[in-house]
């Protein structure tokens, strides 16, 4: 019995589980790869048309508010314009901080953050890493060669770079590119260069340039580097007009009370070259009052004309205190640092201490070596 079942049991025939319909997988299954071409197709074609869903794109961002990513459609001295979303946006180019191009090279994005952050030494060694040759389009290229002859400008003006290859470069970069939207940057230093290489004249062209500007406060600048370029000629009664003429307007932002306070510290030094120190001396003094220290560049102009002050009245101990303050509080401001050095050599001396004129000789030589400073007899 046991064995009659046992062998009815193995001869029992197999249990078969429901097979599946091969066909009708096959058939969802062509109908789904169907629907993901489809999606993807608009997919593809969403992130063609609208930059919101692709990181790659040109992008303006404003000094305040949020930036816009889409495809720049026009660019200029004054203003540009980026469509996003198929709607076009202009920005003026003084509310811009920056404009980022698609398909920059990273050098380029890390030049450009290092020269907003006026680390122009840093920018040049990183912007000459980018070669403007293998550039995606002209923008990129254009951006590229700015950056590139701007900090080397910017580093011969504080006695480091070569300002006469520079200004040749941006002269040239200028002609070529009359629409870039770095036009009054390089105005503004192709003035600044031609006042430092001794050719004031030729600053002129420049700084009259920036006066004709879109933007009311390098309109202010422009008329207030004209006044530099009068100081330079030794033209002080025209410089003391231009200077007044700045100081009288009325401030409509940060950028414009800063260059207002320049034009004061201009106007006392015409009154000092006058002869008259005193007179000098107490607007010196209410300017440094009401200016923060930490703005070294303007602080070290303020501190160097009281020393200049002091030192046409004889009083070498109050010189060497100004030109001091600008030697240890201002040395990030290459300009007037340097005039400080200069005139610390003959004032330690005149104080009975060549060890420290020395110092002052040596180190004006070894960090502006391209300086008019260093070169001044």
């Amino acid at each position: 019995m046991d064995s009659l079942s046992e062998t009815n049991f193995q001869r029992r025939p197999p249990r078969h589980e429901p097979q599946p319909n091969y066909k009708s997988l096959l058939q969802l299954h062509f109908q789904l790869v169907k629907v993901m071409l489809k999606w993807n197709s608009i997919l593809l074609v969403a992130i063609a048309l609208n930059p919101i869903f692709s990181h790659a794109a040109d992008k303006v961002y404003p000094k305040s508010g949020v930036p816009a990513s889409g495809q720049i459609k026009s660019i200029s001295p004054a203003r540009v314009v980026i469509t996003v979303r198929g709607k076009e946006q202009t920005y003026e180019l003084g509310d811009v901080e920056k404009i980022t191009f698609d398909g920059e090279p990273g050098e380029l994005q890390r030049a450009r953050e290092q020269f907003i952050n006026g680390q122009f030494d840093q920018a040049l060694e990183e912007i000459k890493k980018a070669d403007p040759s293998t550039a995606a389009n002209a923008a990129i290229r254009q951006d590229i060669i700015f950056y590139r002859w701007y900090c080397e400008g910017k580093e011969g003006l504080s006695g480091k770079g070569d300002m006469g290859k520079a200004a040749a470069e941006l002269q040239k970069f200028a002609a070529a590119n009359r629409q870039t939207h770095h036009l009054v940057d390089i105005f503004t230093i192709l003035g600044e260069l031609n006042i430092a290489l001794g050719n004031p004249d030729n600053a002129v062209k420049f700084f009259q340039q920036l006066t004709k500007a879109p933007s009311p406060a390098t309109q202010l600048y422009g008329k207030y580097q004209l006044g530099m370029v009068d100081l330079a000629k030794n033209a002080t009664a025209d410089a003391k007009t231009k200077f007044t003429e700045v100081s009288k307007q009325k401030s409509e932002s940060e950028e414009m009370a800063r260059v207002i306070t320049l034009a004061k510290v201009g106007l006392a030094v015409c009154v000092q070259r006058g002869g008259d120190n005193e007179g000098a001396l107490k607007q010196l003094n209410q300017l440094a009052s009401a200016t923060d220290d930490t703005d070294h560049d303007l602080f070290g102009r303020i501190s160097n004309a009281r020393g200049q002050c002091y030192k046409a009245q004889g009083n070498t101990v109050y010189a060497l205190q100004d030109f001091l303050l600008t030697d240890l509080l201002c040395f990030t401001a290459a300009q007037p640092h340097a005039e400080a050095l200069y005139e610390l050599q003959s004032l330690w001396a005149a104080y009975g201490n060549p060890t420290k004129a020395a110092d002052a000789k040596k180190r004006l030589k070894s960090q502006y070596a391209s300086s008019v400073w260093a070169n001044k007899p």
